[in-house]
């Protein structure tokens, strides 16, 4: 098993923009995960605002797919409907700055058009409108027939375990990947303390690249603290080194 991504989730406006770029430059591993959201994100948010400096800054440095999207609410089910929020689009035309967009969907909880599954085809056409961006679908056990589903027609995206959905909790065992030709990633309840017991975990049942994400266990005094993002990371990677050959250590 190869840990490929890192992501850090949770950093927003309240961070300052040229100490974010300075923490991705550490590391080409790192990816920032940002909530998004019509209410948190969208125009004229201190949210939007902090992102279009981000994206901007970045695009000057030339510092390309280090960023996610983690659309929420509104913004998760337009998507889903086929209608990408023009927030989006804004932000996504900056010069590909922005790597992935990550659906927080989850069916039985939200509806999409009156139903309570998305409709494949749209869901679709909105994936086929931004393709040089990977899709994040969410694996909690009510998704997996529609993941299964968009998998067997040929739709192209990634895939994250948590099976607490956003709540930051362990699962008592790490499920192995879905698809083997998918890229596999783990969240729930991950932290700078125990991330290499997961990843010992993880590495019994993932043969393959994966990344993790964490956010919940970053925070301090419910701020994302790069304190203990940097801890994070950095415990991830000795695992990684420990684990890998040699002459695959400039990879990091």
């Amino acid at each position: 098993m190869f840990l490929k991504t890192i992501v850090c989730s949770g950093v927003n406006e309240k961070n300052d923009v040229d100490e974010a770029i300075r923490f991705l430059k550490e590391h080409s591993c790192i990816e920032f995960g940002v909530q998004c959201s019509p209410r948190k994100a969208g125009y004229q948010t201190p949210r939007f605002e902090w992102l279009q400096e981000l994206t901007a800054k970045l695009a000057e440095k030339q510092i390309k797919g280090r960023i996610a999207l983690h659309l929420n609410e509104g913004f998760a089910t337009s998507f889903c409907e086929g209608m990408v929020p023009p927030e989006i689009i804004e932000l996504l035309n900056n010069d590909n700055i922005i790597g992935r967009l990550q659906l927080n969907f989850k069916i039985g909880r939200e509806t999409f058009n009156g139903k309570t599954t998305p409709d494949f085809t749209k869901l679709q056409n909105a994936v086929s409108s931004v393709p040089t961006h990977r899709i994040i679908l969410s694996a909690s056990r009510p998704n997996l027939p529609f993941i299964q589903m968009a998998h067997h027609h040929g739709m192209p995206f990634d895939v994250l375990f948590d099976d607490s959905f956003g709540e930051g909790k362990l699962p008592d065992t790490q499920r192995p990947p879905l698809f083997e030709d998918v890229f596999q990633g783990y969240a729930g309840g991950l932290s700078p303390e125990n991330i290499v017991q997961e990843l010992d975990k993880i590495s019994k049942v993932a043969k393959t690249n994966i990344f993790i994400d964490a956010e919940g266990k970053l925070k301090d005094n419910n701020s994302f603290s790069f304190e203990r993002a940097t801890q994070f990371v950095q415990n991830a990677l000795n695992w990684n080194k420990l684990h890998l050959p040699t002459n695959q250590h400039e990879m990091l």
